[in-house]
């Protein structure tokens, strides 16, 4: 495969691996991190509290899951061919992320 898939800025964008270029994005749901997961020729991304899938040849959105009851926290998406270390990555990288916005948050409304 020479696409590279990026969750970012509530977007989905596919670049291209040999030369960096934008092959196409597509808009979902506003969100501060959007994560995603590729396996068999889709995308499934998390964003704004909803579940997305997504083709991996042009980003059209194949179908779209509220995920009612659960909220608009982090999501880490899995399958049973993905390893556990890339989990613990998505992980540590949401925490991270999560501690941020907080710091943000605070630091505005102590001002």
């Amino acid at each position: 495969m020479d696409k590279l898939f990026l969750g970012i800025s509530n977007h989905v964008v596919s670049l291209s691996k040999k030369t960096g270029e934008q092959l196409w994005k597509t808009k979902l749901k506003s969100s501060s991190i959007t994560n995603v997961y590729y396996e068999d020729g889709n995308i499934f991304a998390y964003s704004g509290g909803h579940l997305f899938c997504l083709n991996a040849s042009d980003g059209a959105i194949l179908w779209e899951n509220p995920l009612k009851g659960f909220g608009y926290s982090t999501c880490i998406i899995a399958s049973e061919h993905q390893n556990s270390a890339v989990i613990s990555s998505q992980i540590a990288t949401q925490q991270a992320v999560a501690s941020t916005i907080v710091a943000a948050t605070v630091a505005s409304s102590n001002s």
